[in-house]
Protein backbone atom coordinates (compact mmCIF):
# COMPACT_ATOMS: atom_id res chain seq x y z
CA UNK A 1 0.00 0.00 0.00
CA UNK A 2 0.86 3.82 -0.46
CA UNK A 3 0.49 6.47 -2.72
CA UNK A 4 -0.87 5.64 -5.65
CA UNK A 5 0.98 7.67 -8.90
CA UNK A 6 -2.32 8.79 -9.81
CA UNK A 7 -2.89 10.56 -6.72
CA UNK A 8 0.65 11.96 -6.35
CA UNK A 9 -0.02 13.78 -10.22
CA UNK A 10 -3.05 15.24 -9.34
CA UNK A 11 -1.92 16.65 -6.29
CA UNK A 12 1.19 17.95 -7.84
CA UNK A 13 -1.14 19.54 -10.61
CA UNK A 14 -3.70 21.17 -8.25
CA UNK A 15 -0.73 23.16 -6.58
CA UNK A 16 -1.22 26.53 -8.37
CA UNK A 17 -5.09 26.06 -7.46
CA UNK A 18 -4.42 25.93 -4.61
CA UNK A 19 -1.46 28.38 -3.73
CA UNK A 20 -3.80 30.86 -5.87
CA UNK A 21 -6.79 29.86 -3.73
CA UNK A 22 -4.36 30.29 -0.24
CA UNK A 23 -2.97 33.72 -1.45
CA UNK A 24 -6.85 34.94 -2.31
CA UNK A 25 -8.04 33.96 1.57
CA UNK A 26 -4.62 35.04 2.78
CA UNK A 27 -4.61 38.51 1.64
CA UNK A 28 -8.52 39.31 1.58
CA UNK A 29 -9.71 37.91 4.51
CA UNK A 30 -6.33 37.72 7.33
CA UNK A 31 -4.35 40.29 5.72
CA UNK A 32 -1.29 38.11 4.84
CA UNK A 33 1.83 39.59 3.54
CA UNK A 34 2.67 36.43 1.72
CA UNK A 35 2.67 37.18 -1.85
CA UNK A 36 1.25 34.48 -4.48
CA UNK A 37 5.27 33.72 -5.40
CA UNK A 38 5.60 32.61 -1.65
CA UNK A 39 2.10 30.92 -1.61
CA UNK A 40 3.08 28.98 -4.38
CA UNK A 41 6.20 28.19 -2.74
CA UNK A 42 4.91 27.22 0.69
CA UNK A 43 2.26 25.34 -1.17
CA UNK A 44 5.19 23.43 -2.91
CA UNK A 45 6.40 22.57 0.03
CA UNK A 46 3.23 21.20 1.54
CA UNK A 47 2.53 19.26 -1.40
CA UNK A 48 6.23 17.56 -0.88
CA UNK A 49 5.68 16.72 2.84
CA UNK A 50 2.08 15.31 2.29
CA UNK A 51 3.83 12.79 -0.13
CA UNK A 52 6.48 11.76 1.51
CA UNK A 53 4.68 11.75 4.96
CA UNK A 54 1.94 9.08 3.12
CA UNK A 55 4.49 7.29 1.49
CA UNK A 56 6.54 6.84 5.14
CA UNK A 57 3.25 6.12 6.69
CA UNK A 58 2.00 3.39 4.14
CA UNK A 59 5.53 2.11 4.43
CA UNK A 60 5.42 1.14 8.45
CA UNK A 61 1.73 -0.12 7.84
CA UNK A 62 3.88 -2.73 5.17
CA UNK A 63 6.08 -3.56 8.08
CA UNK A 64 5.01 -3.01 11.57
CA UNK A 65 4.56 -6.66 12.02
CA UNK A 66 7.63 -7.79 13.91
CA UNK A 67 5.67 -6.83 17.33
CA UNK A 68 2.57 -8.06 18.72
CA UNK A 69 -0.74 -5.55 18.19
CA UNK A 70 -2.17 -4.54 21.43
CA UNK A 71 -5.40 -2.73 22.15
CA UNK A 72 -6.65 -0.04 25.12
CA UNK A 73 -10.45 -0.74 24.86
CA UNK A 74 -11.84 0.12 27.86
CA UNK A 75 -15.64 -0.58 28.80
CA UNK A 76 -16.57 2.92 28.72
CA UNK A 77 -15.77 2.42 24.92
CA UNK A 78 -18.64 0.09 24.26
CA UNK A 79 -20.98 2.55 26.13
CA UNK A 80 -19.72 5.37 22.72
CA UNK A 81 -22.43 4.79 19.72
CA UNK A 82 -21.61 4.14 16.22
CA UNK A 83 -22.62 7.16 14.55
CA UNK A 84 -21.08 6.88 10.67
CA UNK A 85 -22.24 10.70 9.77
CA UNK A 86 -19.79 11.97 11.28
CA UNK A 87 -17.09 10.13 8.91
CA UNK A 88 -17.21 13.69 7.18
CA UNK A 89 -16.26 15.36 9.96
CA UNK A 90 -13.54 13.11 10.75
CA UNK A 91 -11.83 12.94 7.34
CA UNK A 92 -13.01 15.99 5.59
CA UNK A 93 -12.87 19.00 8.23
CA UNK A 94 -9.49 17.34 9.08
CA UNK A 95 -8.29 18.86 5.71
CA UNK A 96 -10.30 22.05 5.50
CA UNK A 97 -8.64 23.18 9.11
CA UNK A 98 -5.06 22.48 7.69
CA UNK A 99 -5.97 24.57 4.92
CA UNK A 100 -7.23 26.94 7.68
CA UNK A 101 -3.83 26.80 9.15
CA UNK A 102 -2.05 27.38 5.73
CA UNK A 103 -3.84 30.64 5.00
CA UNK A 104 -3.80 32.10 7.97
CA UNK A 105 0.47 32.33 8.10
CA UNK A 106 1.77 35.80 8.32
CA UNK A 107 5.61 34.75 6.83
CA UNK A 108 7.22 32.24 5.05
CA UNK A 109 9.57 31.33 7.77
CA UNK A 110 6.59 30.62 10.22
CA UNK A 111 5.46 28.69 7.90
CA UNK A 112 8.65 26.65 7.57
CA UNK A 113 8.58 26.28 11.19
CA UNK A 114 4.91 25.10 11.53
CA UNK A 115 5.92 22.37 8.99
CA UNK A 116 9.07 21.33 11.08
CA UNK A 117 6.25 20.59 13.82
CA UNK A 118 3.98 18.54 11.04
CA UNK A 119 7.21 16.71 10.42
CA UNK A 120 8.44 15.72 14.40
CA UNK A 121 4.20 15.03 14.58
CA UNK A 122 4.88 12.56 11.51
CA UNK A 123 8.10 11.21 12.77
CA UNK A 124 7.28 10.21 16.29
CA UNK A 125 3.55 8.99 15.61
CA UNK A 126 5.07 6.64 12.93
CA UNK A 127 7.82 5.62 14.90
CA UNK A 128 5.16 4.15 18.13
CA UNK A 129 3.32 2.36 15.18
CA UNK A 130 6.36 0.48 14.05
CA UNK A 131 7.57 -0.75 17.27
CA UNK A 132 4.19 -0.76 19.54
CA UNK A 133 1.95 -1.37 16.97
CA UNK A 134 -2.43 -1.05 18.05
CA UNK A 135 -5.57 -2.04 17.20
CA UNK A 136 -9.00 -1.48 17.52
CA UNK A 137 -12.15 -3.95 18.25
CA UNK A 138 -12.57 -6.22 15.70
CA UNK A 139 -16.39 -5.86 16.70
CA UNK A 140 -15.60 -2.01 16.03
CA UNK A 141 -15.41 -2.88 12.30
CA UNK A 142 -18.34 -5.19 12.35
CA UNK A 143 -21.07 -3.12 10.83
CA UNK A 144 -23.58 -3.05 8.11
CA UNK A 145 -22.95 -0.93 4.96
CA UNK A 146 -25.99 0.73 4.01
CA UNK A 147 -25.42 4.08 2.96
CA UNK A 148 -23.08 6.68 1.25
CA UNK A 149 -21.40 7.17 4.94
CA UNK A 150 -20.43 3.44 5.68
CA UNK A 151 -19.42 3.28 2.18
CA UNK A 152 -17.26 5.67 2.76
CA UNK A 153 -15.95 4.31 6.18
CA UNK A 154 -14.91 1.11 4.33
CA UNK A 155 -13.33 3.28 1.65
CA UNK A 156 -11.47 5.00 4.34
CA UNK A 157 -10.73 1.48 6.46
CA UNK A 158 -9.39 -0.07 3.02
CA UNK A 159 -5.99 2.22 3.35
CA UNK A 160 -5.68 1.21 6.60
CA UNK A 161 -4.33 -2.14 8.01
CA UNK A 162 -5.68 -1.72 11.78
CA UNK A 163 -2.21 -1.49 13.34
CA UNK A 164 -1.67 1.90 13.90
CA UNK A 165 -4.40 2.89 16.13
CA UNK A 166 -2.06 5.00 19.27
CA UNK A 167 -1.97 7.24 19.75
CA UNK A 168 -4.85 8.84 17.25
CA UNK A 169 -2.75 11.05 14.68
CA UNK A 170 -6.33 13.00 13.72
CA UNK A 171 -6.33 13.86 17.17
CA UNK A 172 -2.67 14.61 16.97
CA UNK A 173 -3.08 16.86 14.31
CA UNK A 174 -6.12 18.38 15.76
CA UNK A 175 -4.08 18.87 18.62
CA UNK A 176 -1.33 20.93 17.08
CA UNK A 177 -3.28 22.41 14.45
CA UNK A 178 -6.06 23.29 17.12
CA UNK A 179 -3.68 25.20 18.90
CA UNK A 180 -2.29 27.14 15.91
CA UNK A 181 -5.77 28.38 15.08
CA UNK A 182 -6.69 29.63 18.57
CA UNK A 183 -4.63 33.04 17.90
CA UNK A 184 -6.74 34.05 14.52
CA UNK A 185 -7.77 37.10 14.84
CA UNK A 186 -11.65 36.47 15.18
CA UNK A 187 -13.46 33.32 17.50
CA UNK A 188 -9.70 32.17 17.45
CA UNK A 189 -9.97 29.69 20.68
CA UNK A 190 -13.77 28.65 19.75
CA UNK A 191 -12.26 27.73 16.32
CA UNK A 192 -9.00 25.78 17.49
CA UNK A 193 -10.39 24.25 20.75
CA UNK A 194 -13.66 23.45 18.63
CA UNK A 195 -11.62 21.41 16.16
CA UNK A 196 -10.17 19.36 18.43
CA UNK A 197 -13.03 18.40 20.69
CA UNK A 198 -14.95 17.76 16.80
CA UNK A 199 -12.26 15.47 15.75
CA UNK A 200 -12.14 14.08 19.04
CA UNK A 201 -15.64 12.34 19.19
CA UNK A 202 -15.66 11.74 15.32
CA UNK A 203 -12.62 9.19 15.98
CA UNK A 204 -14.80 7.90 18.98
CA UNK A 205 -18.20 7.74 17.47
CA UNK A 206 -17.03 6.49 13.88
CA UNK A 207 -15.15 3.76 15.49
CA UNK A 208 -12.15 4.47 14.51
CA UNK A 209 -10.17 4.93 18.05
CA UNK A 210 -10.93 4.24 21.63
CA UNK A 211 -10.56 6.86 24.49
CA UNK A 212 -7.19 5.92 24.71
CA UNK A 213 -6.06 6.33 21.67
CA UNK A 214 -7.68 9.74 21.16
CA UNK A 215 -6.49 10.84 24.41
CA UNK A 216 -2.54 9.71 23.79
CA UNK A 217 -3.04 11.44 20.29
CA UNK A 218 -4.13 14.99 21.99
CA UNK A 219 -1.23 14.56 24.62
CA UNK A 220 0.96 14.11 21.46
CA UNK A 221 0.35 17.17 19.35
CA UNK A 222 0.02 19.26 22.01
CA UNK A 223 3.85 18.06 23.48
CA UNK A 224 5.15 18.26 20.49
CA UNK A 225 3.51 22.56 19.41
CA UNK A 226 5.15 23.43 23.02
CA UNK A 227 8.28 21.67 21.90
CA UNK A 228 8.31 23.38 18.18
CA UNK A 229 7.38 27.02 20.12
CA UNK A 230 10.46 26.58 22.45
CA UNK A 231 12.53 25.41 19.09
CA UNK A 232 11.25 28.59 17.40
CA UNK A 233 12.43 30.83 20.28
CA UNK A 234 15.77 29.45 20.12
CA UNK A 235 15.95 29.85 16.59
CA UNK A 236 14.62 33.36 16.52
CA UNK A 237 16.68 34.28 19.50
CA UNK A 238 19.92 33.10 17.24
CA UNK A 239 18.94 35.48 14.21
Amino acid sequence: MGMAPAWVLMLILSVPTFAILFWWIGTEFFRSDLNLLEYLVFAVLIAAILTGGYQLYFWVQRHNYRYATRCFKIDLDDRIPFWPQWIWIYNLLYYVMIGLTVVSIESLQEGVHLIFGGLMLLLSGTAVFYFFPTEVPASFRDFQVSGLATRYIRFVQSFDNSRNAFPSMHCAVAAYVGLILIDLPFLGPLVGYGFIVLLTVSCLVVKQHVIVDTLTGIALGYVVFNLNNWLGEIYLGLL
